[in-house]
């Protein structure tokens, strides 16, 4: 039986409040994709400075690996570090 190929990542981002930024994740999120995500939430906290709050959607059909596990615990770091609320929403499968 043969498997069939990972669904690809999309992020998507908004700022639906001047005190939020929400980025929706939908697809797979493993070694070669999870830098990309720790890379949009860093540039995404240097760019908006007066956030407090962060919200990450995992859409329904997000998947990922122990390394896509390892990207989200940095984006927790990356939250802490500059004072930001982070908020994990949906049904990762992680």
């Amino acid at each position: 039986m043969t498997s069939s190929p990972p669904d690809p990542l999309t992020i998507v981002v908004t700022t639906p409040r001047s005190d939020t930024v929400e980025i929706r994740l939908d697809g797979e999120m493993d070694d070669e994709t999870s830098y990309e995500v720790v890379d949009t939430v860093r540039q995404l906290l240097r760019a908006h400075r007066g956030v407090s709050r962060l919200e990450l959607h995992c859409g329904p059909s997000m998947a990922g690996d122990p390394t896509g596990l390892a990207a989200l615990l940095m984006i927790r770091r990356l939250a802490e570090a500059d004072d930001v609320d982070l908020i994990l929403t949906g049904q990762a499968g992680l």
